[in-house]
């Protein structure tokens, strides 16, 4: 038990000292949430949509 318990404080510490990019990867993750929610809205777009369909497939939907 005395040995996780180093290791975890061996850890958390190494983390301390490497936390320098916290807003760089609250970017990054805002940056994936507005892409996934962009490719939600184009996906249901272009299943829901005959015009955007077409255009984009060059077939009528089914």
């Amino acid at each position: 038990m005395r040995k996780m318990n180093q290791n975890f404080q061996a850890i958390v510490q190494n983390t301390r000292e490497n936390n320098t990019s916290n807003d760089q990867t609250f970017l990054l993750g805002g940056v994936l949430i507005v892409f996934n929610v962009f490719l939600m809205l184009f996906v249901g777009l272009y299943w829901m949509n005959p015009v955007m369909h077409e255009f984009i497939s060059g077939r009528p939907l089914l």
